[in-house]
């Protein structure tokens, strides 16, 4: 065999090794296994919020002013006419009187103040939002790090004891956070220089706009080629690095060096796994998409069914408005999550058939990494 095996052999084989894992069903043991699927492969999601309020504007416009006529027209009548008692209609100014348009024109329009950005308003949100985020990400980083040889373990033993678990792999997945720490940090430190260079040649060739062009793009294409070697790093240390872990028993580092230094490590097998998992991460996600919309709607549905008789009863009964808006609110939490899990529970088999696969490709690379067996099965 020696790692000659064809993708179709490995896809029968790691699907068989995925029904073995998970069957016979059990919810308890699915549901567990789920919660470290989710942990090992956990994301940290972005949020924004608009906190800013910049300022206001007056209520009415600097640049006319409305409570001010533009012609003053005087009154005035004569004193013949004011004794016979007869009003004399009001002089019109000569044009001499009238003030001059041009001159007017000629005068700067009045500067309409730009709103002011409150600094310490947005600090006081932004700050601790990010503070918050940091710490959050680096305990997904952490979780994430130690539920990898969870998973593995499961996937190995077929056993499913998390805090045992938990506790045996503490060593290896401190190592692969911190490793994972210091690669995040060496990369975002590359793509600042890379950053930084780039700006200083477009601001030094300003006056060229060839060069200066030709400045953003390498630097771009740079950038991009650094994320796809990142993206690679990444993905080879969770997929095969961290098994070479698990059955060496050894350091992040160590097992990096051990999985280049393999006499049968070639980039043809790295890029024909990316491709693969490429395909199959298409596929499983428009599986995943067309369940979820499934799902999604039979919950909408059954939401609005639920709904019925408390929309009834609030117009039947005003005074118990309140309290079914905040069970509806409660139930409509328990529904969201219900679907959540059915989503998981669905795509389950999904997931570990990729951590399997990932596994048994391994073999290509390191076949004395054999964790599930493949090439004895051969």
């Amino acid at each position: 065999m020696e790692g000659q095996a064809s993708i179709g052999d490995m896809f029968r084989f790691s699907w068989a090794k995925s029904r073995e894992i998970l069957f016979p069903f059990n919810f308890k043991r699915w549901f567990k296994i789920m919660i470290i699927v989710w942990l090992a492969g956990v994301g940290v999601q972005g949020c924004s919020s608009n906190f800013g309020d910049f300022g206001k504007l007056g209520t009415s416009s600097p640049m006319v002013d409305v409570s001010r006529p533009l012609l003053t027209v005087t009154s005035t009548t004569s004193t013949s006419a004011a004794g016979s008692g007869m009003s004399v209609p009001a002089q019109v100014p000569t044009s001499a009187e009238m003030p001059s348009q041009e001159g007017k024109r000629t005068q700067p329009p009045a500067s309409v103040p730009s709103p002011k950005v409150d600094f310490r308003k947005w600090a006081v949100f932004v700050v601790p939002a990010i503070l918050l985020g940091l710490v959050l990400m680096l305990v997904f980083m952490w979780m994430g790090s130690r539920f990898n040889f969870i998973l593995l373990d499961v996937i190995v033993t077929k056993n499913v004891a998390i805090k045992e678990q938990f506790r045996e792999n503490r060593e290896l997945g401190n190592s692969f956070f911190k490793w994972g720490l210091a690669f995040v940090g060496a990369s975002l430190g590359f793509l600042l220089v890379i950053g930084l260079i780039t700006v200083a040649l477009i601001a030094t060739f300003k006056g060229n706009v060839l060069w200066a062009g030709l400045s953003g793009v390498l630097g771009g294409l740079v950038i991009i080629a650094a994320l796809f070697a990142m993206g690679i790093v990444g993905l080879g240390a969770h997929h095969f690095v961290t098994a070479i872990m698990y059955r060496e028993k050894i350091p992040a580092m160590s097992a990096l060096y051990q999985f280049f230094r393999t006499g049968t490590f070639t980039f043809e097998k790295v890029f024909q796994y990316l491709l693969v998992i490429l395909g199959l991460s298409i596929l499983a996600s428009i599986v995943q998409g067309l369940v979820s919309l499934l799902l999604a709607m039979g919950g909408l549905i059954a939401g609005v069914i639920a709904a019925l008789p408390g929309i009834f009863l609030i117009k039947a009964l005003p005074i118990l408005k309140l309290p079914l808006i905040i069970l509806g609110g409660l139930a409509a939490m328990v529904l969201i999550l219900a679907v959540i899990v059915v989503i998981g529970m669905v795509m389950l088999p999904v997931a570990i058939f990729f951590r399997v696969f990932a596994l048994t490709y391994l073999t290509r690379f390191y076949p004395e990494c054999d964790l599930m067996g493949f090439t004895v099965n051969k």
